[in-house]
């Protein structure tokens, strides 16, 4: 077959070695078929800046080194080039190899004769930044067929955007356990349930009068049936809650214990493989894209970009399936299923229900989610799979890296230990916060600056590469730093791109508000805009910069005070005010004059700058800082209630993992109670209630479960905390593995058992009772006492004793 011309979304990036050579592939999904290609034209390289720069390339080409796998490295070829090194233009030579496997050692031994840049960057993303490829944009590829092989002869992106369809299949497995937590040496898989959004099926070893039950011989045929369902359906996505972590490590080993080969990829070469992704376990699968829900979830959370998600206690489905569809999952007791599995009868038939609604759940997750990693991968120009592994961090990293490449700007290196701890060691002045004075106000009006961060570092053309002591037109921050303004930085640059792009989005969506990618494209722009300035300051980013990151903070300040100061010479009462916002009391003020303080804010912007009216609120509470005498307000901590009913709340524990349900429930029925009602005795009512039935041992198990990340290894810990505890209960008793709790977000008990809170702290699964005093003491009376002790109210009077003062 001759040539042939395709338009497709690339799916999977990786590369292939073969002998010496290693040749990129990707898999290419056309409109009719997916195709995997080869590009052996690539070849990896690292750039020298030479301290000598009449080094003779041709004795740089006589350099040879020994690998790891104990085979002579040569250089391949050596190009002189020009590129901006930071502020400087220098010569650069680019070294070529064979293999990216050389690259490591190569350039070791080439940094003896100057300073080495690029020689980590992985040699996929290489081939994606020097061919300025957008993987789910449509790319354009002339490619030719050779030993029943595809072969690459031109691949460019366009600015077209894609409407293929992008096929999936959602999965969940089932274990049998009877020490609670499965050994993958010799637990085997029970169930194996999947969806396309078209068939439903539950694979399992026993026979069940289900129709969507297909019951196998045995495991190996079930692990071999699952296989083969993948290879029929082929997706182009494979989705999983938790799948990365467990599901599909657990079906690799049980697939190797059983000998059925377990290829779910789209080619022979390159098995699925496990990977660690910073502190994310990933998988592999070649030629199809690998999404774990879970990780995206805790993604979105984190960055703010849904309101459904941010307000999950846990990350385990069940509960982020009733924040997305207000929906109960099918459930059974997770450490039972073995004893179900043994009974059968109804038993199993239940089990194979719970088993397809893992499935059905993950669908749904997959379906809400899909449309912002998509515009996540878009916008910094990656595959799919590694945006959904991505923090927001690497994804503003990688982005810099292809329009440094444009520019002909080297990427500066990754940092040293030593250079990390010299970063951590020597911390700027961040924002501005004003701390309110603890209280009960009403009558507020909330600004605040769109943007602010990215707004002042395109306003004043803030880069590492723009500062200068000797230039002659320049911007200069608050703390004394210049900027140039005749060359546009690359970050200034960039953000003007995304915030333009943001800009056209959110027009376009409010012609078409059903259009979920647009909304989703309006989300992913805002996120990896706002992530820029934390990358400046992050202490291990290759583009960090003190003086730009504290020029920023330094900007901020300088524009939240001066704000501050024209509303208080308008006649209004600051209130409260941190990072980009503005509280102010309005008190005889009205809306016009608001409108007017508004109007003469922003005319003395510079353009890319505005203040917002984000709400008028009608009451407010504003609580003390802890230990603080005086009536000083904390920062970040207070709820308000807007005209139109909606209730603001910020720091309080109903947004906190790490409190029980009921004290953050509590609390918000006090707040309710205090804002929509304004009434004191309701408050106090509510309290009285939850602590009577909390002494009555009433209160359902479950909304006794505190929450906490342990983030260090196990034994990393000095001080035993009740988490800590309960970790370590659960795997003595053979309930829990240790790598299953390390790193996890772990739920526990305070029981009655023990004469400490550590003693007594159990993981949820076990627990069998609690300690109301614990609850009463340490967790709803705290919670809600912050908040009532404004009006006067003290912990006596909440417990049942006292007068009550009125509101």
């Amino acid at each position: 077959m001759g040539e042939v011309e395709l338009e497709g979304v690339i799916l999977d990036a990786s590369y292939v070695i073969r002998g010496s050579r290693g040749i990129i592939r990707l898999t290419l999904k056309t409109k009719d078929r997916c195709y995997n290609l080869l590009d052996p034209s690539f070849y990896p390289y690292f750039y020298l800046v030479p301290n000598d720069e009449t080094q003779s390339i041709t004795s740089l080409m006589g350099i040879t080194a020994i690998s790891k796998e104990n085979e002579e490295i040569k250089v391949r070829s050596i190009e002189t080039d020009s590129v901006i090194v930071g502020r400087e233009e220098k010569k650069a030579l680019r070294v070529y190899l064979e293999s990216p496997r050389h690259v490591p050692k190569m350039s070791e031994v080439f940094g003896e004769l100057g300073t080495c840049y690029e020689y980590d960057i992985v040699f996929w993303k290489r081939y994606l930044i020097d061919k300025s490829l957008s993987p789910l944009s449509i790319n354009r590829v002339k490619a030719h067929e050779e030993s029943g092989e595809w072969i690459i002869d031109e691949i460019r992106s366009t600015d077209k955007q894609s409407e293929l369809p992008l096929t999936y299949l959602g999965f969940d497995i089932e274990t049998y356990n009877p020490l609670g937590i499965p050994n993958e040496l010799k637990d085997p898989v029970i169930m194996i349930s999947y969806t396309d959004g078209k068939e439903k099926r539950v694979l399992t070893t026993k026979k069940i009068d289900r129709e969507f039950v297909r019951t196998c011989k045995s495991e190996k045929e079930l692990l071999q049936e699952f296989v083969d369902a993948i290879k029929r359906i082929d997706p182009d996505i494979i989705t999983g809650y938790n799948s990365s972590n467990f599901d599909i490590p657990y079906l690799m080993k049980r697939a190797e214990v059983q000998k059925v080969d377990f290829a779910i990829g789209r080619h022979e070469e390159g098995q699925v493989k496990k990977e660690h992704h910073g502190l994310i376990e990933a998988v592999r699968v070649p030629g199809r894209i690998n999404l774990d829900l879970y990780n995206v979830a805790r993604f979105v959370s984190v960055v703010g970009a849904s309101e459904k998600v941010i307000k999950v206690n846990s990350f385990k489905l069940p509960e982020v399936y009733r924040a997305i569809t207000g929906s109960e999952k099918k459930m059974v007791e997770k450490g039972s299923i073995w004893q179900q599995w043994d009974r059968g009868g109804k038993d199993v038939e239940e089990l194979a229900e719970y088993s397809l609604a893992d499935s059905l759940a993950v669908d749904e997750l997959y379906k809400f989610f899909l449309p912002i990693e998509i515009e996540m991968s878009k916008v910094a120009k990656t595959t799919l799979g590694e945006a959904s592994i991505s923090t927001t961090s690497q994804l503003v990293e990688f982005m810099l890296m292809g329009y440094a490449q444009e520019r002909k700007q080297m990427v500066p290196n990754k940092p040293n230990e030593g250079e990390i701890t010299m970063r951590l060691a020597n911390p700027y002045e961040g924002a501005y916060v004003k701390t309110p004075d603890a209280g009960i106000y009403e009558n507020i009006a909330v600004f605040d600056f769109r943007g602010l961060y990215p707004s002042i570092i395109i306003a004043h053309n803030i880069d590492p590469s723009t500062i200068c002591t000797d230039c002659k037109d320049f911007f200069v921050s608050p703390n004394g730093i210049r900027f140039r303004k005749d060359r546009q930085g690359l970050m200034p640059k960039l953000l003007k791109m995304l915030i333009d792009e943001r800009t056209e989005a959110k027009k376009a969506f409010k012609k078409d508000p059903d259009n979920k990618s647009l909304a989703a494209r309006s989300t992913a722009l805002k996120i990896v805009a706002n992530a820029f300035y934390g990358y400046l300051g992050y202490a291990r980013s290759r583009w960090y910069s003190r003086e730009a990151a504290s020029s920023i903070t330094a900007f901020a300040r300088q524009f939240i005070l001066n704000t501050i100061d024209q509303a208080e010479k308008l006649g209004f009462r600051s209130l409260y005010s941190d990072t980009d916002s503005v509280f102010l009391l309005m008190g005889s003020k009205n809306k016009a004059d608001a409108d007017t303080f508004l109007k003469k804010v922003n005319s003395s912007l510079p353009n890319t700058m505005e203040l917002e009216l984000e709400d008028f609120y009608t009451r407010g509470v504003f609580v003390g800082k802890k230990g603080a005498v005086g009536g000083s307000g904390a920062k970040k901590k207070y709820a308000m209630l807007s005209e139109s009913g909606r209730i603001k709340i910020k720091g309080f524990e109903l947004v906190r993992r790490d409190w029980s349900k009921v004290a953050r429930d509590t609390q918000h029925a006090v707040l309710e109670a205090i804002l929509k009602e304004g009434s004191q005795e309701k408050a106090v009512a509510i309290i009285k209630d939850v602590v009577e039935r909390l002494k009555s041992g009433k209160m359902p198990m479950s909304e006794l479960v505190i929450h906490t990340q342990l983030r260090k290894g196990i034994g990393s810990y000095d001080v035993k905390s009740p988490e800590l505890a309960a970790a370590k209960k659960a795997i003595h008793d053979g309930v829990k593995r240790r790598d299953e709790l390390e790193g996890a977000a772990i739920g526990y008990v305070i029981t009655k058992h023990g004469s400490t809170i550590s003693e007594k702290a159990e993981i949820e699964e076990t627990a069998k009772d609690y300690d109301p005093d614990y609850y009463i003491n340490h967790q709803v009376i705290p919670s809600t006492l912050k908040i009532l002790k404004e009006l006067g109210i003290n912990e006596e009077e909440l417990k049942g004793g006292g007068a009550q003062k009125r509101l």
